[in-house]
């Protein structure tokens, strides 16, 4: 089974961009979701992560407007809030499992 779409957090991206291996990720994936909590994360320090992600053309920017009350319960940071809302939220829409519709 294949991964196409892919929900990335700020610290696998920010390693993978200052260790200069994030052109793996589009080798991988054929769609990169970043959310905008972690975009905002990445690009609001002073480092070669912020400054290379807002001109990577790979990604998509996805702002996340709800987060899950599953989510909201374990009270985690902006990004990983979205991240999971967004994984959870989308998980549902194409599931064919009675639990996750």
């Amino acid at each position: 089974m294949s991964i196409n779409r892919v929900i990335i957090n700020s610290s696998p991206l920010i390693v993978l961009l200052k260790s200069q291996q994030a052109k793996l990720i589009p080798q991988l994936f054929t769609e990169v979701l970043v959310p905008l909590g972690v975009f905002e994360e990445v690009t609001t320090k002073d480092d070669v992560a912020s400054t290379q992600l807002p001109s990577i053309s790979w990604t998509q920017i996805v702002e996340v407007n709800t987060i899950a009350p599953v989510v909201a319960a374990w009270d985690l940071g902006k990004g990983e809030s979205q991240v999971l809302s967004l994984a959870v939220t989308y998980q549902r829409s194409h599931s064919t499992h009675p639990i996750l519709k």
